[in-house]
C-alpha cells in the first residue's frame, strides 16, 4: 500500500501485508480522531482539513509554517493566532502543527525572530552614536507600525530572547557605550529608548485596533471631546488644551508621527548631552 494516503491527515500509509482490508489510517491516532469525529457529528462529518486542501501543501518547512502565522497576526490580530487556527490555514492537523513547534510561544518567538530577520535593518555601526541610536529608535518605530502585534510580543518583561531580538539589542547597546556609558548604565539606557519608542507604539497601535472595531474616527472623537471641554470651560486656563485645537484629519498617524519625532529627539538629547 506504499503511495496511498490516509483518509484522516492525508499522510502517508505504512506498507502492509497486501493481505485482507486496505488500510485507511496511518496510525491508531488519527483512527481514533477520525472515530471520535464521526461519533461527535455524524458519519458525514468533513475531516479537519479545510476543502481542496492536503497536509503540507505550501507548508514544507518550519518557516513557511510560521511565514503564515505572522500573515494571520497581521490581518487579524494575535487573538487570531492559535494553534488550531494556524493549522486550518496550513492545511495541516494540529498534531502536525506541533511537530514544528513545541506550543504557542515557541510560535511567537519564532514570529518575531523571522519579522526581524525579514526586515531591513539599519546599520548600527556607521555614524556618530546619536545617530545611530536615531536610526535604531525609528526601526524599532517602524516595525510597530507594520507588525502592531509584535508590541505585544515584546513589551512584556518575559520577552521571546532569540538571535535577531538580540542583535536588535545589540545595536543600541554598542552605540552607548561608544558614547562613553559602561555596561550596566548602557543596558539601562536601552530600556529607556525602547520604552519609549514602545510607548509612541502602543497610541499607533491602539488607534488602529479601534479603527478596525468601528470605533468614531479619531477626528471626530477628538473634535467633540474638545468642544465639550470648551462649553465646560475647561480649556480657559489650561493653554496647552487651547494649542490641541482639532485640526480636520481622518488619520492621526501624521501627528503621531510628529509626536514621535519631538519626543525621540529630546530623550537622545538626555542620553547624549553636549
Amino acid at each position: 500500500m506504499t503511495g496511498s494516503r490516509c483518509v484522516e491527515c492525508d499522510g502517508g500509509l505504512p506498507s502492509g501485508p497486501g493481505r485482507g482490508r486496505p488500510r485507511r489510517y496511518c496510525s491508531r491516532g488519527c483512527q481514533a480522531r477520525a472515530y471520535r469525529r464521526r461519533r461527535d457529528q455524524g458519519r458525514a462529518a468533513p475531516s479537519r482539513r479545510p476543502l481542496g486542501t492536503r497536509a503540507g501543501d505550501g507548508v514544507a518547512t518550519r518557516d513557511d509554517l510560521v511565514r503564515i502565522a505572522v500573515r494571520l497576526a497581521d490581518a487579524e490580530g494575535l487573538d487570531a493566532v492559535s494553534v488550531r487556527t494556524l493549522a486550518h490555514r496550513a492545511g495541516l492537523t494540529p498534531d502536525a502543527v506541533y511537530r514544528w513547534v513545541r506550543n504557542r510561544d515557541d510560535l511567537l518567538g519564532a514570529m518575531v525572530e523571522q519579522v526581524l530577520d525579514s526586515g531591513p535593518m539599519p546599520d548600527g555601526e556607521r555614524g556618530t552614536p546619536r545617530e545611530r541610536l536615531v536610526r535604531l529608535a525609528r526601526a524599532e518605530w517602524s516595525l510597530y507600525r507594520r507588525h502592531p502585534w509584535l508590541l505585544a510580543v515584546l513589551a512584556t518583561t518575559r520577552p521571546p530572547i532569540g538571535p535577531a531580538v538580540l542583535t536588535l539589542i545589540d545595536g543600541t547597546i554598542a552605540a552607548l557605550t561608544d558614547a562613553g556609558y559602561d555596561l550596566p548604565d548602557a543596558l539601562a539606557g536601552y530600556l529607556t529608548l525602547s520604552g519609549y519608542v514602545q510607548g509612541m507604539a502602543l497610541l499607533h497601535v491602539t488607534e488602529r485596533a479601534e479603527r478596525a472595531a468601528g470605533a468614531t474616527a479619531w477626528d471626530t472623537w477628538w473634535a467633540g471631546t474638545f468642544a465639550l471641554l470648551e462649553r465646560t470651560g475647561r480649556t480657559r486656563e489650561r493653554g496647552w488644551l487651547a494649542a490641541a485645537r482639532p485640526v480636520p484629519t481622518a488619520n492621526p498617524d501624521p501627528q503621531l508621527a510628529q509626536w514621535f519625532e519631538f519626543g525621540l529627539a529630546r530623550l537622545i538629547d538626555g542620553l547624549l548631552p553636549p
